[in-house]
């Protein structure tokens, strides 16, 4: 470990797209994570904001035997779709998608 504090990314803010930075953390367990966040915005914005982080998938198992939790396990590729040819255009609505039977 190097001794510095975890540094948490920055988030846009909701409300004006300005950089947010973390401020403290709330809810904790091995999985789930609550980060509370701040607006940086230069006009005063002043938003404060809830993120959650969660873990969802695995892409690659622990080398230790025992898990705490069991995530299910992923391909990464396939898990963060970057080559998927459904990337080129913008996302569709839901419910609109043919059907064939």
């Amino acid at each position: 470990m190097s001794g510095r504090p975890v540094q948490l990314p920055h988030v846009c803010c909701p409300a004006c797209g300005g950089r947010a930075f973390a401020r403290s953390v709330g809810k904790k367990s091995l999985v789930y994570r609550e980060v509370y966040y701040h607006c940086r915005n230069p006009d005063a914005c002043g938003h404060q904001f809830v993120v959650s982080m969660e873990a969802i998938r695995t892409t690659r198992p622990s080398r230790f035997p025992m898990p705490r939790h069991k995530l299910p396990l992923t391909q990464w590729h396939s898990a963060a779709n970057d080559r998927a040819a459904n990337d080129d255009g913008p996302p569709s609505e839901p419910g609109t998608a043919a059907i064939t039977p």
